[in-house]
């Protein structure tokens, strides 16, 4: 039977663990079945507000989980496109609308075992956190109403580090973990380079790069991963490689 994450999150595994998946199936649709329009005024006024603070801002379209089950180790969801503005509303809410926000991660390990990471600079709504480059799934990762996760994530990295997923061994499983109302999809891609030459061909791309949005790259290993600001995604990820349950 499935079991919701929103209404029986005790039947999923714990929270900020993450586990194997055998499957990730995300269908979108341009309708608004949870009745989201209702926030427009809050999520415009609270736009303007942001943009005024930050004006590199941009009000893209990206998905929003409104359902999301667990099912004999397969994650089924369903999403709606909501304006980047009302995800920027939204985790300011003590009390969310019953929808999830969801990406992709994939974690680059590097020959010599660390993971690469980057730090967001000061123009974006992350500024100063660390983890592996990637974002929330959008309007663009949409093929015939379904989210391409890998997709999602050989965009992101590009885009952000120059550095290109389908120059790394992918490793067969996928994994999911859960925070709050957040649900994050793992991936692990294997280089053939040591972080010292992975870390040098993205620092040339953040010296060509005009956006500006990640101001570091950071090879993270079982000695220093205590010393960096992470955002929410990254401790399932450190456990995984680093802790008990360790990976290597």
């Amino acid at each position: 039977m499935p079991v919701s994450l929103l209404t029986a999150p005790q039947d999923w595994p714990p929270e900020n663990e993450a586990f194997p998946i055998r499957e990730i199936d995300i269908r979108v649709t341009e309708e608004d079945p949870v009745g989201l329009q209702r926030f427009d005024a809050e999520v415009a006024e609270n736009w303007k507000r942001e943009k005024a603070a930050n004006p590199h801002l941009f009000n893209g379209r990206l998905v929003a989980l409104n359902q999301v089950n667990l099912c004999d180790g397969a994650v089924r969801a369903t999403g709606q496109l909501v304006p980047y503005a009302y995800h920027l509303w939204w985790r300011c809410q003590d009390e969310k609308p019953r929808t999830f926000h969801s990406f992709g991660m994939p974690v680059i390990r590097s020959a010599d075992g660390a993971i690469i990471a980057i730090r967001m600079s000061s123009i974006t709504a992350n500024a100063g956190k660390v983890y592996c480059a990637s974002g929330s799934l959008e309007e663009d990762d949409i093929v015939d109403g379904r989210i391409d996760l890998d997709a999602n994530m050989a965009r992101e990295v590009a885009e952000e580090t120059g550095l290109a997923l389908d120059d790394m061994e992918p490793e067969p499983d996928y994994f999911c973990a859960w925070c709050g109302q957040i649900v994050m999809f793992y991936r692990f891609f294997q280089s053939s380079l040591d972080a010292a030459g992975l870390m040098e061909r993205v620092r040339d791309h953040m010296r060509r790069d005009r956006e500006g949005e990640i101001d570091a790259v950071l090879a993270i290993t079982g000695d220093n991963r205590d010393d960096f600001d992470y955002a929410h995604s990254m401790p399932p990820v450190l456990d995984l490689v680093f802790g008990t349950r360790g990976r290597g």
